[in-house]
């Protein structure tokens, strides 16, 4: 029943953002809202838990990504900082600003979240700087840039000139503060 709510709570994210109520999802599940709330007691609830599968989501990506020896330490950093749960991919951004307006205790598990899981990320620069594949370099400065203009990117996708998706602006984001922007010389 569980993953039936929770079939239906991604599917009116999708479609409504956090505007529905739980009395709609309720209906939407087949059963009483009384049900609803016996499974979770609050939409508050019911919001942490799909922040909850989100994050894991995102952590076994990125664990499978760790884990594939094929991949050099340079991809491997690009495919982490690119990675994008998949229902978040196709979500309208006004989410983000829902969140941290109406939910807000969501909001801060989500935005500790981006700004703390960095680990593997930080693994991975020691371990491109040891190969020389990376430069040595500011580390936090970098994470500063990567989170605030990950939060730009999310925050108003209209003020954007290009029609592109947040996947497709992430990657250009990402290639931008790996590559920089100068012409290769020679």
């Amino acid at each position: 029943m569980n993953d039936r709510i929770m079939e239906v709570v991604r599917h009116e994210i999708k479609r409504r953002g956090l505007r529905f109520t739980m009395a709609e999802l309720a209906k939407l599940s087949g059963m009483s809202t009384k049900t609803l709330y016996g499974i979770f007691s609050s939409k508050e609830e019911l919001i942490t838990a799909i922040l909850d599968d989100t994050m894991n989501e995102l952590k076994e990506k990125e664990k499978a990504i760790l884990e594939d020896d094929k991949l050099s330490t340079l991809t491997k950093l690009k495919k982490c900082l690119v990675l994008v749960p998949a229902d978040f991919q196709f979500v309208d951004m006004n989410l983000i600003t829902d969140l941290q307006r109406f939910y807000p205790l969501q909001w801060k598990l989500l935005d500790q979240f981006l700004n703390q899981q960095w680990d593997s990320i930080l693994s991975l620069f020691n371990e491109g700087i040891s190969e020389g594949t990376l430069r040595s370099f500011n580390t936090e400065l970098f994470i500063d840039l990567y989170v605030g203009g990950f939060y730009r990117l999310i925050e108003d996708p209209s003020a954007r000139k290009s029609n592109k998706g947040l996947q497709e602006s992430l990657e250009d984001m990402v290639d931008i503060l790996l590559s920089g922007i100068v012409q290769k010389e020679g």
